[in-house]
């Protein structure tokens, strides 16, 4: 009888440089973690765990190596559910993962899902998540009967959802059109700090939705450009504006470009605050959002991911082979120089039955020795729940962070996550 081959997916064009930069120490991780309001059973979640991966067909692969390029190979590999180690973007070992690229633990009432960015992007991941929770407490017993906000694990996979978006809304751009420097970016402040040996850290503060929707309205501004802009003026006011403060902020482009991609379909938006541009948190706030509104554009958008379609279609690209691409891009990791001094990156509201028992969810971004702290932001019922993921001992970030929030009249309550 001939053996039948596992599928395979080529990667999507922003995940394809994802492996080629990274290392066994060194990998572009996210995590996204469900806190439940009651503690969490290993072997139940473990069968949602099953059940939810046979409907998101582009996770359950396996990395492979091509000629040019990797690529993604289906993997029927049983799913295993880890024991919490304390240490937040642990990289994953797929030989433990059974060469799945992504890692789910338990430990008293939090469910982890640690996941390499070349698999998708953090709207996809939080549909993964929201899957597995909603599937858990079916299996669990729980009094679930619809599945609002929560993609349908009984439906068939489509192929919308496997779609490369990227190349389904690329269109043709000359390189001419394209401002290189602008997309690049110049030198910015790098965050201080003493690297801590023992890894990653994570520190939790809640805030009521209400507060920052009344206060963003206020002064005209969005969820995400009011944050970015009290970030900014927190960091600015610890710099002593030597540089500019740069604020990284992912766009999710299935608002602008309609697709159900389960992959990654984001692009970045570059929020640059000069020193002694801004005199006060209200004039970071409203310089965050009259750049948002300039540069988070479906007009800017295109053109920025159909510079990424055409480079990687590029002739030298398409025939360099694998082994060159990797040395190039480790040479290159000595020369260049970060671009950012911080993400934020906010999933915005969670919709999933309450019947669930989902309390909160955290949003864990990758950190660096460079890029030292990094936030995300996701708000379940009536809280928000900001997560600073940092690589450095200091906590000046947050504690700035929530002084300027605390002028403003908002209060941040610190947590704790077990």
């Amino acid at each position: 009888m001939k053996k039948v081959q596992p599928k395979r997916y080529r990667l999507d064009v922003s995940a394809q440089f994802y492996p080629i930069i990274s290392t066994k120490k060194s990998q572009s991780l996210f995590r996204l973690s469900a806190v439940m309001e009651r503690e969490v059973d290993r072997e139940t979640l473990r069968l949602a765990a099953e059940d939810v991966l046979r409907r998101f067909v582009t996770f359950k692969v396996r990395l492979r190596r091509g000629y040019a390029w990797y690529y993604f190979e289906e993997n029927d590999a049983p799913v295993r559910i880890f024991e919490p180690t304390g240490r937040l973007l642990r990289p994953i070992d797929t030989k433990e993962t059974g060469g799945y690229l992504f890692r789910i633990s338990c430990g008293g009432k939090v469910i982890g899902f640690e996941v390499f960015h070349a698999v998708c992007d953090g709207m996809a991941a939080l549909e993964f998540l929201k899957a597995l929770v909603w599937r858990y407490a079916q299996l669990s017993g729980a009094p679930v009967t619809g599945h609002e906000g929560v993609i349908d694990i009984d439906a068939s996979p489509t192929e919308e959802e496997a779609e490369d978006a990227f190349y389904r809304y690329y269109r043709p751009i000359r390189f001419g059109d394209v401002d290189l420097k602008g997309l690049m970016g110049e030198l910015p402040l790098l965050l201080p700090g003493t690297i801590a040996e023992e890894g990653y850290g994570g520190t939790y503060r809640t805030v009521a939705a209400a507060e920052i929707a009344s206060k963003a309205a206020g002064m005209g501004a969005s969820f995400t450009s009011f944050m970015c802009g009290v970030l900014a003026c927190a960091i600015e006011r610890m710099s002593g504006g030597k540089r500019p403060v740069v604020v990284m902020v992912p766009v999710n482009l299935r608002g602008m470009f309609p697709s159900a991609t389960m992959r990654n379909f984001v692009n970045f938006v570059r929020l640059t605050f000069r020193p002694d541009e801004c005199a006060t948190a209200g004039d970071y706030v409203r310089s965050a959002t009259e750049q948002l509104k300039a540069k988070a554009t479906k007009e800017e958008m295109e053109k920025f991911f159909a510079t990424t379609v055409r480079t990687e279609r590029s002739f030298i690209l398409r025939i360099a082979p694998l082994w060159l691409k990797i040395l190039g891009a480790r040479i290159g990791r000595f020369f260049l120089k970060s671009r950012q001094t911080i993400i934020f990156s906010n999933l915005g509201r969670v919709r999933i039955p309450k019947e669930c028992g989902l309390e909160r969810v955290l949003f864990n971004l990758n950190v660096s020795k460079r890029a030292k702290v990094n936030i995300g932001a996701a708000t379940v019922g009536e809280e928000t729940t900001v997560a600073f993921t940092r690589s450095v001992t200091e906590k000046a970030v947050e504690e700035e962070f929530g002084k300027v929030m605390g002028e403003l009249g908002i209060e941040m309550r610190p947590i704790e996550v077990c």
